[in-house]
């Protein structure tokens, strides 16, 4: 497998020297910009490509590591030259591999990997990529000639069928973006409170990691999950504290969000104690 890359940010060169670093062939980059490019290469121990044509046609595997926006128009300027048998792969997790429209009438191949990580910076993300799962979806030809490359990283490989991979985005987006914000509105919530803000944070901080470290805590076999983790006042069945958190929030964006998270933990609770009933808990929370 020889692999040319298609975009020089922090995707495209943490994955160009994280494949390097585990036996994959790295051809080489390209980008619209000469400068990345090229820092890409030297930092990869790979070669600079001046034009995407030449990049095609040195590498029988295209990593297309752009913004989401570029893909399609990517591929409309590869589609053109001899892809044939080619596979062509992006790195976007909300979209499929269905962005490359007429791959068949090309010959080539397609797939999508997302890995489930944050690309802080391009010249040191690499360093902690070994500990993420890589999502993929794609042809089936496409997957069977990645195997080759997936057999020498270490992560995880989970497939995911084509058409689900917007539902798929949106988990990993709640689990990472949505958590920060709820964080948040805990820390505004302690400001107004009375609480500086670094000291909310540092107040929160055991709270917050001690619940995660429950959720994912792992017995013989399995993680305890969501719902062993769960404790506070909803999980209590105490009403008249949530009624209380209700009346003093005083933002209704807040409230909204209180109360729509709130029914997903009655939800959960109920699953903890299925002997419980939380129906008066839910109708407040409505």
């Amino acid at each position: 497998m020889q692999i040319g890359i298609i975009g020089a940010g922090k995707v495209g060169t943490t994955l160009g020297k994280y494949v390097a670093a585990h036996g994959g062939n790295v051809r080489g980059f390209y980008s619209r910009t000469t400068k990345s490019a090229q820092e890409a290469a030297q930092f990869t121990g790979t070669t600079y490509f001046q034009s995407l044509n030449t990049l095609t046609e040195a590498s029988d595997t295209l990593f297309i590591t752009t913004t989401d926006g570029e893909i399609s128009k990517v591929w409309d300027c590869i589609a053109g030259n001899n892809v044939e048998g080619k596979v062509i792969c992006h790195f976007s997790g909300s979209l499929s591999s269905d962005v490359f429209s007429n791959r068949e009438e090309a010959g080539a191949y397609a797939c999508s990997i997302h890995p489930i990580y944050a690309f802080s910076d391009k010249f040191t993300a690499y360093q902690n990529l070994k500990d993420a799962v890589f999502s993929v979806e794609g042809d089936r030809m496409a997957l069977a000639k990645m195997q080759g490359l997936f057999k020498l990283l270490p992560n995880p490989i989970v497939e995911i069928p084509t058409g689900q991979k917007a539902k798929y985005h949106a988990a990993t987006s709640i689990a990472s973006n949505f958590v920060v914000g709820m964080v948040s509105m805990a820390v505004r919530l302690l400001e107004e409170a009375g609480v500086e803000e670094q000291a909310a944070y540092g107040m929160l901080k055991p709270l917050v990691e001690n619940n995660v470290a429950s959720i994912f805590a792992k017995g013989q076999s399995a993680y305890q999950g969501c719902p062993k983790a769960l404790t506070g006042p909803i999980e209590r069945g105490d009403l008249q504290t949530v009624q209380k958190h209700l009346q003093s929030l005083g933002s209704p964006k807040w409230e909204q969000a209180y109360r729509a998270v709130g029914m997903l933990v009655a939800e959960l609770a109920g699953q903890k104690h299925p002997e419980r009933s939380y129906a008066e808990m839910k109708q407040l929370l409505e």
